[in-house]
């Protein structure tokens, strides 16, 4: 079989062959190279390993994704119709997010018989 050093790119004879294995930074590597070559990158890498800390193998672990509440549809409902009110009588209101507090009561005032109870029980 016919071996090519992978650090010179020259032949090597079988018996000089060293599949080096080495690691960095969380990736793994292996390669073949002559036996005189993958001594010395030991040397050099023993050298380095002398004044550094082990950091032991730890698989990433994906965070579990945030639940969302479920929406509550009266909720959502109602919050549609302060949107359009608000909209309706000069009153600045963003198309999601929360509703300024002023504008829930203006709403209230203006409404006095809508339920507010989906709104009221959110708080």
């Amino acid at each position: 079989m016919d071996y090519t050093d992978d650090m010179t790119g020259l032949p090597i004879a079988e018996a000089q062959v060293d599949k080096f294995q080495f690691s960095v930074d969380g990736l793994d590597f292996i390669m073949d190279t002559d036996t005189d070559i993958a001594n010395e990158i030991r040397e050099l890498l023993s050298r380095a390993a002398a004044n550094a800390s082990i950091q032991y193998y730890k698989p990433k672990v994906e965070e579990p994704k945030a639940r969302r509440k479920p929406t509550n549809p009266d909720r959502s409902r109602l919050l549609k119709k302060i949107r359009f009110w608000a909209n309706e009588n000069g009153k600045t209101v963003k198309a999601s997010g929360r509703i300024p507090e002023d504008v829930v009561v203006a709403y209230r005032t203006a409404n006095p018989g809508v339920d507010m109870t989906p709104y009221d029980k959110s708080l």
